[in-house]
């Protein structure tokens, strides 16, 4: 364990934390990305430039892919990469002061090395580090038993529901019931909290994944694409967050 680095990310976070419950006391600078309900405001930028500064200071050698912008020329995970999401449900960061999330995934050559999901209203950081273990608040996080999907409620995108897959509906009608959080960090830790036992998404960019991809690898929870293949670390992809017998029949529902 790099306990420099564990050491420093927790204290970045704390900081970040700070910036973020600060700010929802004055006045939010927001612009539209891709579409009016696709936001960014000057706090995920600023989290996101604090946060590189503070990895370019500390391990100038490493890689760095941000969400707003940094990184997103990369073609190689050779070496040390982190993937940063600054903040991870900006919407409801803006709408309701609550329900989002910094993400932090640490990868060297590909292999997770470590994930920080951070609720930042509620002060809870959940990370995974490679051979220690998971721990929310530094205590250990035990295993969520595995169940069947029958038995499991589902976290999925809302749209997902009026849409027309017949796969994605086979899913749905297979679980016990369905939720949504708008905010991939509050969808994962749900699992990690053993309150959800699957999260299926469309469309996540490597920032919405790696993090939670780091923490279910140290659980022994599954994360894998549509196909139930690895994920690309560059790649924006459809992802199923999982137990491992969920995740089975997921994916046997998804490619039937």
């Amino acid at each position: 364990m790099n306990y420099q680095r564990h050491h420093l990310v927790q204290t970045w976070i704390a900081q970040v934390g700070n910036m973020l419950r600060t700010a929802l006391q004055g006045e939010l600078e927001i612009e539209e990305k891709s579409g009016r309900a696709d936001l960014v405001t000057q706090m995920d930028k600023a989290v996101e430039a604090y946060l590189i500064d503070q990895i370019h200071h500390y391990f100038p050698n490493d890689q760095i892919l941000g969400e707003e912008g940094h990184g997103h020329n990369l073609t190689s995970t050779q070496g040390v990469l982190w993937i940063i999401d600054p903040i991870d449900g900006t919407l409801n960061f803006v709408k309701q002061a609550n329900n989002f999330g910094t993400m932090i995934g640490i990868f060297e050559d590909g292999q997770a090395q470590a994930g920080y999901i951070y609720d930042v209203m509620k002060d809870d950081l959940y990370y995974g580090i490679n051979g220690e273990g998971v721990f929310l608040n530094d205590q250990p996080l035990v295993p969520t038993l595995d169940t069947f999907l029958a038995d499991s409620l589902l976290n999925i995108n809302q749209y997902h529901l009026v849409g027309s897959d017949p796969q994605i509906q086979a899913l749905v009608n297979g679980a016990l019931g369905v939720r949504g959080y708008g905010s991939a960090a509050l969808e994962i830790i749900s699992i990690l909290r053993g309150e959800a036992s699957i999260y299926y998404a469309s469309r996540l960019q490597p920032w919405d994944f790696a993090a939670g991809l780091a923490i279910f690898k140290e659980l022994g929870l599954k994360v894998t694409d549509r196909q139930g293949q690895a994920l690309d670390l560059l790649e924006a992809s459809t992802v199923v967050f999982a137990s491992p017998q969920v995740h089975q029949e997921a994916i046997q529902l998804l490619n039937a």
